[in-house]
This record gives C-alpha cells, structure tokens and sequence, in this order.
C-alpha cells in the first residue's frame, strides 16, 4: 500500500514538474520570438526631420525616458539637473573670466532635454545685455555653437529649404573627412554646414523655427534628439557632428560614410557622447567649429600637455591666438569646455572598457529587452543600475567613495583658485606701477596697453597656462570623477604655473627697478549680482545644502 502511495505522489509530481517545464519554455520561446522582432521599425522616419515624438512611435520605452527629461530636477553635491548660478557658488570664475561672456551668465546645465532652450536663453547670447554689461563690442553667437546644442543639425546640413549650400564660405573648400568620405552629397553638407558656422546663431534657429515652429520637441526649441545618434534606417549608433570626426581622423581613426567613425558598438556608445563634451574652439573668419585634438595620439589617454602644444602652435602661426584677452591683466587666455571626453580618457573607466552609456544610460529590463535608459543622466540618479553592475559594494559606499573624490577635487580647486587670484591681483597691481614709469607714463592708452603687456609676456603666458588648467578643471562636469589622478595633476599644474607666473613678474619687474609685495593669500571675490530675469530655477543661488558642503570640504571634510 505504502508503495502505491509513493508511485502515486512520484507520479503527480512528475506531472507538475513536466508541466511547469513545458510552461517554462513556451515562456523562454515567446521572448525569443520577442527579442528576434526588435527592434520593430514600423514607423518611418527622416534625417529631414528629427521630431523625437515621431521617432519615439518605433521606441515608445526610449521615447518615454527621454520626455522624462523635462520634468526631472534633483540636485546632487556637484551635478544634477538644478540650474542654479556657479557664479554665485564660485565667484572666483567672474574673475579669471572678466572680458567674457562666461563672467555674467554661467549656470549648472540641466539634462539634454534643455540643451537648445539654455543656448537660446543664457545671457552669454543676449547681444544687448552683454553689450549694458561690460561687453560693448560682443556681437552675438556664431552659429557654430548651434553645433552641440540643436537636433536638428543633420537636418540642417541636408536639407536644401535651408539654401544654406549655395555661395559657400572660404571654410568649405577645406579637407573635412566627415563629409569628403561621402563624395558629391557630403561636398553640400559640407557647404551648409561651413555656412551654418560663419552666419549668427539667431539667424540659424529663425530657419529651423519658420519650418518646424519652436517645439522643444520638433522645432527649434529642439534639444539633443534620436536623429543626433541613431541612424533613421535601422536605429543603428552613428556620430553626426562634423567637427568630433575631423578630429577623430587627425588622430588617426578612420571616417565612415554611414556611422560617421568605423567604430565598435561599444565605442560607438562613448562616440555618440564624446561628440559634443568636449574642448573646442572657433577657427578662422568663418567660425570654423574645431576640437584642438591633433597632438592626442590615437588610443592614448589625453594629456593637458597636448593642449598646450596645440594652441601653442596656433597662436605661434596666427591661426588662432586666445578666445579674449583678460580685461585687466591683458593675458591672452583660452577658455576651456566641458572636457568631459579628454578627461575620461585618462580615468580606469575607460581603460577597463566602459563606456559613458554604460553609466549615464544603464540598462533596464523591459520583457524580453534590455533597454538603455534614454534620460541621460548622472550616476548618481541611479547608483544601483549605473554602478553596481560592476561593483558589489552597497549604495551608501558607492555614494561615499563618490564624495570623497568630488570634495578633494573641490579643495584642491579652491587651492587653485586662490593661487590664480593672488596672480591676477600681483599683475593689476605691477601694471599700475609700470604705468606711472616715463617709458609708459607718457604713451597713449591703447598703446601703453600693448607696451605693458610686451614688458610682461612671460608672467602673462604662465596666467595662460594656469587659467586653462583652473578653466578644465572647473569646467568638466565630473569634478575629477572621470580620471582622479588626472585631474589632480592638473589642478597641481594649475598652482604650479600660478606661482612661477609670480616669480616671473617679479623678474620682468626688476627689469624697471619695480618691486612690489607677491599676494599668497588673494582676497575674497564678492558674489556677483543675481540674474533674476531667468525663468524658474535658472540662475538662483545654489541650496543651503550646498552651501554647507562647501564650508565643510573648506576644513578638509571630504565625506
């Protein structure tokens, strides 16, 4: 009896098994069949025309995550998407920027739903507040910062509504790998876009906005887009920005008429960002947009170096000397971007095969799908999915160890902004000294100017050198994050070059019989007046919470 009740329960049990077996591969067989029909491209969709509504029907998952962008404001010690006023956190940078327009508006970006809405309104593109601002000769934005900021840029250099190909600029007649690679259609490109560059940022987005209207998802309004990194025929990953290829290609890397770069798909996954978080500048009559990458070696980390030997030659062969020069001192100066790209390339990120969407994107589990999270973003929005994919510590760690490098950055920043100040100081000072001398006390203005400055070239150029070191350091959106060691090399330098610049000016001086008292502790720089004409949250003064880490990091707590 025993034994028929055993057989009995071993037979039941069989059957469930079996039956949860059989359930359990009509489930994994749905999800193949799942996973061999994405992606679905149902939808039609056009270079012509980037509307990421329209894009969004073949993606709805990616679509949503990135309208999500609209909405989203959280703050984090040194990113998140709060736009308040840097200025007013580090009212130093009104000084080292004085003569620019970066002095009078410069805020903490919000995410690339916002990047077009951000160009058109900062201050920085307002001619008349600049000019009521102590700018008077600022002229407004060339449309090469269209560049970064717009979805529509492959549109506009396609599109012939547009006219922009006809009656080229000097600038098109230049090899540009980008659209060389592409024969007689990219020799149009390459007409619209060099034109793009060289006429006024206003007149660009009155283009785009008398054909699609100022939508921020359609129209000029547009920010970053699908079209910006994915191609319309089959959702592939491509680089579409003129000026990161031509670079890329001066390294060594090789352009590609359909994806922009032969690439990997995982390289692909950085490419698509290192386009546009970048160093660049404006070279020639025509604004030509240029990335000043032709000394970084392929597959080699970048060094600050590269960039000094680059604009060294470019000043040396009258190409292109200095972005402004300093109001006050009359150095001429090389403001530094959002570096992010040359940075990273330094950090153990990068050299273990990571890329920047394998952070700023993660991967979620939709289904049968893993799909890249399209509200790009910092890690520290999502530390569970960006980061511990890979590593196994908890969050509270993870979040710790992030603090810890962003706080040391941030004091050994400050070290460096008070070596730079106290030069400024020790130069406007020395100027003045100079000037009461009878070989300047009796030259016109402009003049006496331009003859001080010769006096001081040596202190002037370690200005230079320190101010792009302060600038990339200040201006890369990791705070030392993407490359630690890096980074503080760099700061390092930054001081380094600050106090040889004093050693310098007390050199030149002695020159005249001058000697003046070097600044070792510079004085405090006053918070700069408030923009209130911002909407939102744009420009306010950073948080109480903010605030207090500052004051905290001061006195060496870096937790």
């Amino acid at each position: 009896m025993k034994k028929w009740t055993l057989y009995t329960v071993a037979f039941f049990v069989a059957v469930v098994l079996g039956a949860a077996m059989f359930a359990l591969f009509v489930d994994i067989g749905s999800k193949f069949e799942e996973e061999k029909s994405y992606p679905m491209m149902l939808h039609k969709v056009s270079d012509l025309d980037p509307d990421v509504k329209e894009w969004g029907k073949n993606f709805p998952s990616q679509y949503e995550s990135f309208a999500a962008m609209e909405n989203i404001a959280y703050e984090t010690p040194y990113a998140g998407s709060v736009p308040y006023s840097k200025l007013l956190r580090w009212p130093a940078a009104t000084k080292f920027w004085n003569g620019y327009a970066f002095a009078v508006d410069y805020n903490r970006p919000r995410l690339h739903f916002y990047t077009q809405i951000d160009q058109i309104e900062t201050k920085r593109n307002d001619k008349e507040y600049l000019n009521s601002h102590g700018l008077p000769k600022f002229k407004g934005q060339p449309g090469a910062c269209v560049n970064c900021h717009t979805g529509h840029l492959t549109a506009i250099m396609k599109d012939g509504d547009y006219n922009l190909s006809k009656n080229p600029v000097e600038a098109a007649s230049r090899n540009m790998p980008f659209f060389d690679v592409k024969g007689e259609e990219g020799k149009k490109e390459k007409a619209a876009w060099t034109k793009m560059n060289s006429i006024p940022y206003f007149d660009v987005m009155k283009l785009v906005a008398d054909k699609h209207g100022e939508d921020p998802y359609k129209g000029s309004h547009l920010g970053s887009s699908c079209a910006d990194c994915h191609s319309p025929d089959d959702m592939s990953l491509r680089v579409t920005r003129p000026a990161f290829v031509n670079a890329m290609v001066d390294r060594g890397y090789e352009a590609d008429p359909k994806t922009g770069l032969k690439a990997s798909r995982q390289e692909m996954r950085s490419y698509v960002c290192m386009q546009c978080h970048v160093e660049y500048y404006f070279q020639g009559k025509d604004s030509t947009l240029t990335y000043p990458w032709a000394k970084w070696e392929k597959d080699k980390p970048f060094k600050i170096e590269m960039f000094d030997e680059y604009y060294d030659e470019m000043f040396e062969n009258g190409k292109f000397k200095f972005d402004y020069k300093h109001k006050t001192t009359d150095a001429p100066i090389i403001k530094m971007q959002h570096s992010e790209a040359e940075l990273s390339s330094a950090g153990i990120h990068a050299r273990s095969g990571v890329s920047c969407a394998d952070c700023h994107m993660p991967y979620k589990r939709e289904g049968a799908q893993k799909v890249s999270s399209h509200t790009v973003q910092s890690p520290f929005a999502d530390i569970t999915g960006s980061c511990r994919t890979c590593h196994m510590q908890s969050e509270d760690k993870l979040v710790e160890r992030i603090n810890f490098i962003q706080n040391r950055h941030s004091y050994e920043l400050r070290k460096c902004e008070n070596a730079l100040l106290s030069l400024i100081q020790d130069i406007e000072v020395a100027r003045g000294e100079l000037a009461k001398l009878p070989e300047f006390a009796n030259l016109d203005a402009d003049t006496q100017k331009a003859e001080i400055s010769k006096a001081l070239e040596k202190t002037l150029w370690n200005q230079r050198r320190a101010h792009m070191r302060w600038d990339f350091a200040f201006s890369e959106n990791s705070y030392g994050f993407h490359a630690p060691q890096e980074a503080a090399r760099i700061i390092g330098q930054c001081q380094e070059f600050a106090r040889k610049g004093q050693i310098e000016l007390s050199n030149e001086l002695a020159k005249f019989g001058v000697n003046i008292e070097l600044t070792q502790t510079a004085d405090e720089v006053p918070e700069p007046e408030q923009i209130t004409s911002h909407k939102g949250l744009v420009a306010t003064p950073p948080s109480q919470k903010l605030k207090e880490l500052d004051e905290r990091v001061k006195n060496l707590d870096f937790n």
